[in-house]
């Protein structure tokens, strides 16, 4: 609509690589559907995460790009985090 709307999420996603990452960070980012104990993950293991997904998701799929801008919203602000998929 015209004045705007928003999701509160804990992660998105966009583009040709989501269909690999979404499952993932629904599995070991929000805990969907597991029945063993969650834990609290610090934001640098978050990022890690993130980052490995990315890896595993541009192996897969030629389309996802070189590079990933991850960015860690918290109430301090905004950190981006440009990381490099690839060499080639």
């Amino acid at each position: 609509d015209a004045i705007g709307s928003f999701e509160r999420t804990p992660f998105s996603a966009t583009g040709s690589g989501q269909a690999f990452l979404i499952p993932l960070m629904d599995n070991v980012i929000t805990h969907r559907n597991r029945c063993d104990e969650k834990r609290e993950l610090s934001k640098e293991e978050v990022v890690e995460i993130v980052k490995d997904a990315f890896v595993t998701a541009g192996e897969r799929d030629i389309y996802t790009g070189d590079a990933v801008e991850i960015m860690v919203v918290t109430k301090e602000g905004i950190e981006t985090i440009v990381f490099q998929l690839k060499k080639d």
